[in-house]
C-alpha cells in the first residue's frame, strides 16, 4: 500500500467546514480592510529566501526543501509568504509605484521539520503585508485584523504579545549588552545557541530549548535600549491597541524566528497547542524590500497557521454544511423523474444528490442523513401519478405532499426557514 510523506496530511471532508469557516473569516475580514489577493509560486529560487530570511535562522539552515533544476539552478519550496511577496512587489514595478500596497495571500508552505501536533512539513497559512508606510496605525491594523479572523472564527482564550526589536541602529548596543550576558554563560547554552551566540546573537531570544529558558530570565532587554524614533514608534503602537479595546502583553523575549523584522513583533498564542503555542505572528519590515532591489520602503504584515487554527476549534460542533436535499425514489419512472427534479433543483441554486440504484427507502433515508440533508424529497409511484412530491425535514420529522410545479418555492422557503 503507497502511503504519503510524514508531516504530509489528507484533508477529508469533516474537516473542510472547519477549514472553511477560517477561511471564509479571513476573506472577509480582508475585504473590510480593503486587502487585495495576491498568487504567489509555490516554488521560488533559493536565493530568495536566504537574502529574505538571512542564511542563519533555523528556516533556510535546517529546514527547507530544495533542490536542482535540470538547469543546475537551485529551487526552494516556499516555507513562509513573506519573502515571496516581496520578490513579486519588487519584480513588479506597476505596484511598487503606488504610495501603499495592501495584499493578502492563502496557500500551501513547507519546511522540512520533525512532524508534531501544529507542526506540519506541508501546512496552510493566510497572510497580509502593507507596504509603503511606516506609520503605527499599520503595526495596529494588522494586529486588530489578525483579531478580528480569530474572533469571526470562533476562537477564544488567546493572548497577544508585542514587542519592539528596534531598528539596526538602536539594536547595535543591544546585541553588544545581549552578547555579553551570553558569553558568561555559554556553558549553559544549548548546540545551536552556542552558534547563534557567534553569528546571530538577536536569536538567542528565540530558542525553545528548556535549557535555555532559565538564561533568558535576566537577559537584558531590547525596550531598554530603543532609540527616541523607536520608543515613540511602540508608544503610539501601545495607544493604537488600548484605544482599539484590543487587549495585549509585552513581551520582552519576543524577537521571532526571522531576520527581516524591524521595530514591532507580535505573536497570538494559546496554552492549548503545547510547545507550538502561535497561530498568528507577524511583524515590521522596513528594510526587506531595499534588501531586495527596490527603494527604501517601510512595510508590515503578518500569517497565520490554518492548521492551528483548526486544532483550536475541534472542540466545536462539526461546522459540515450537508446538502439541501437528497432525494428518494422506487427506480423506473420515478429514477427519471428524480433525476428531472434533482437538475431542476440545483440549477435553481440548491444542492441535491440521489442514489441511482433502486434501493429501499429506509436504505435511502439513512443515505440521506449520513450526506446532512436538510430534506428528503420523496418519488414514489404515487407521487407520480398525483404530479407531487413528497418533502420530508429530517429535523422536525414533518412531511408535506408539495405539487410539482410549486416544488422549488416550497424547498427555498422551507430552507430559509
Amino acid at each position: 500500500m503507497l502511503t504519503k510523506p510524514p508531516g504530509i496530511e489528507d484533508i477529508f471532508p469533516d474537516r473542510i467546514g472547519r477549514r472553511d469557516l477560517i477561511v471564509d473569516a479571513a476573506r472577509e475580514m480582508f475585504r473590510l480592510y480593503n486587502f487585495r489577493e495576491i498568487v504567489i509560486p509555490v516554488m521560488e529560487f533559493t536565493e530568495v529566501f536566504v537574502r529574505g530570511l538571512g542564511d542563519e535562522t533555523d528556516i533556510v539552515s535546517k529546514e527547507m526543501f530544495t533542490f536542482e533544476d535540470r538547469g543546475g539552478r537551485s529551487l526552494a519550496l516556499r516555507p513562509e509568504g513573506t519573502a515571496s511577496v516581496v520578490r513579486a512587489y519588487v519584480e513588479n514595478g506597476e505596484y511598487n509605484r503606488l504610495a501603499t500596497c495592501k495584499f493578502f495571500y492563502i496557500g500551501p508552505m513547507f519546511r522540512a521539520e520533525r512532524p508534531q501536533k501544529g507542526r506540519l512539513r506541508q501546512f496552510n497559512q493566510f497572510g497580509a503585508e502593507v507596504f509603503g508606510s511606516g506609520d503605527p496605525y499599520h503595526d495596529y491594523e494588522a494586529m486588530a485584523l489578525m483579531d478580528e479572523i480569530a474572533k469571526k472564527s470562533g476562537m477564544e482564550d488567546y493572548r497577544l504579545l508585542l514587542n519592539s526589536i528596534g531598528c539596526p541602529a538602536c539594536r547595535v548596543n543591544f546585541v553588544k549588552e545581549l552578547t555579553r550576558y551570553y558569553a558568561g554563560r555559554k556553558d549553559l547554552l544549548c548546540r545551536d545557541c552556542a552558534t547563534r551566540l557567534e553569528r546571530n546573537p538577536l536569536r538567542l531570544l528565540d530558542c525553545k530549548q528548556d535549557s535555555c529558558q532559565p538564561l533568558k530570565k535576566d537577559a537584558p532587554r531590547i525596550t531598554s535600549f530603543l532609540c527616541a524614533a523607536c520608543a515613540a514608534h511602540h508608544a503610539a503602537v501601545k495607544g493604537y491597541l488600548a484605544d482599539g479595546g484590543i487587549a495585549f502583553t509585552e513581551d520582552h523575549l519576543l524577537v521571532r524566528g526571522l531576520d527581516y523584522y524591524t521595530r514591532t513583533t507580535f505573536e497570538f498564542v494559546t496554552a492549548r497547542l503545547g510547545g507550538q503555542n502561535a497561530f498568528a505572528a507577524g511583524g515590521r519590515y522596513d528594510n526587506l524590500v531595499e534588501q531586495f532591489g527596490g527603494r527604501p520602503t517601510p512595510a508590515v504584515g503578518f500569517a497565520a497557521g490554518i492548521e492551528r487554527m483548526e486544532l483550536l476549534l475541534e472542540e466545536k460542533p462539526s461546522l459540515s454544511p450537508g446538502i439541501d436535499l437528497f432525494i428518494a425514489h422506487t427506480g423506473g419512472d420515478t429514477l427519471a423523474r428524480a433525476v428531472a427534479v434533482c437538475g431542476l433543483l440545483r440549477g435553481n441554486g440548491l444542492s441535491a444528490d440521489l442514489d441511482p440504484a433502486s434501493k429501499g427507502f429506509k436504505a435511502q433515508f439513512k443515505k440521506a442523513d449520513r450526506e446532512g440533508a436538510s430534506l428528503v424529497l420523496v418519488v414514489g409511484e404515487n407521487e407520480l401519478a398525483a404530479g407531487t412530491y413528497t418533502v420530508k425535514d429530517l429535523k422536525s420529522g414533518e412531511q408535506e405532499a408539495v405539487p410539482a410545479g410549486s416544488i422549488i418555492e416550497y424547498c427555498t422557503s422551507k430552507l430559509k426557514r
